[in-house]
């Protein structure tokens, strides 16, 4: 087993291997997950490898522009993960493929991808919250939770600076969105797939955010994702900060629901992220 990277560009440099899927023919992809500490497989993982698989039968010229997925079973981050691409349109603007990753011969995550080829349009948005810049913030140092030994773990890839506490109840007739800057800690080749990915990884990061703003952390919990989608408005780079706003409108039935606005320092809305998740009270037996 490869030692624990520990340097910022030891971090970086083990994701973008393993964000390069291997190719096994046109259609179908393998990717790794090799020094995960958890035991189930981080869903920001497997929703990048498969948008590296499927870009890869895309024509050079067209972006992923959103991409919709279901998370069906626990990723085993000992085992590789099979990538199967199917076509399902390669129309004059937009590609649309389905993937599924697959495990033990069952499939653990379920998505759609679709690409498109820019144009001119209409094009709006709202204006980023006005918060302080990232300079003026400290940033975020996670505590590990029980049982995790912090030599075990190399660093987050991300370093956030939180405009809002992170895991804190919000006081009552506080807003309970959480905001936070966010930003590769080493950089990244020059290759735009990887850049996207790296969106595509980051969106299923801290995702239930807002929702613990509500109820606090979920230490106590059982916690999952059910489905993930996330909408990229504009091509990204990760040579500056992204601001990543997170609201959580709506939960019942265990379900909590999680819409996040990430932008640009500049102020440009650049991706939409919305996704359900799942928690219980953690039960002892």
């Amino acid at each position: 087993m490869a030692s624990t990277p520990q340097t910022h560009e030891e971090v970086i440099a083990r994701l973008v291997e393993q964000l390069r899927v291997e190719q096994v023919d046109a259609l179908r992809f393998r990717g790794r997950s090799e020094g995960f500490p958890h035991e189930r497989v981080f869903g920001g993982l497997v929703l990048a490898q498969a948008s590296m698989a499927a870009a890869h039968t895309v024509a050079d010229g067209r972006h992923q522009h959103s991409l919709h997925a279901y998370f069906l079973r626990g990723g085993d981050p000992r085992e590789p993960i099979e990538y199967v691409v199917e076509v399902e349109r390669d129309g004059r603007t937009f590609s649309s493929r389905r993937v599924e990753a697959m495990q033990h011969g069952e499939p653990i995550c379920a998505m759609m991808f679709s690409f498109a080829r820019p144009e001119e349009g209409i094009a709006h948005s709202d204006p980023i919250p006005d918060v302080p810049p990232p300079e003026e913030l400290e940033p975020f140092v996670w505590t590990p939770p029980p049982g995790v030994k912090v030599e075990e773990l190399s660093p987050w890839p991300f370093e956030i600076r939180p405009v809002t506490p992170i895991d804190v109840i919000a006081e009552p007739g506080e807003d309970p969105t959480e905001i936070v800057w966010a930003k590769v800690r080493a950089p990244l080749p020059d290759d735009p797939l990887i850049h996207t990915a790296m969106l595509v990884y980051d969106s299923d990061a801290d995702s239930f955010g807002a929702t613990a703003r509500r109820h606090g952390d979920f230490i106590h919990t059982a916690s999952a994702s059910l489905d993930h989608a996330l909408w990229l408005h504009r091509p990204w780079r990760w040579d500056d900060w992204m601001l990543a706003v997170t609201r959580s409108p709506v939960a019942h039935s265990a379900r909590a629901l999680s819409f996040r606005s990430l932008y640009s320092r500049s102020g440009l809305h650049v991706a939409t992220m919305a996704q359900e998740g799942l928690f219980r009270v953690a039960r002892n037996d």
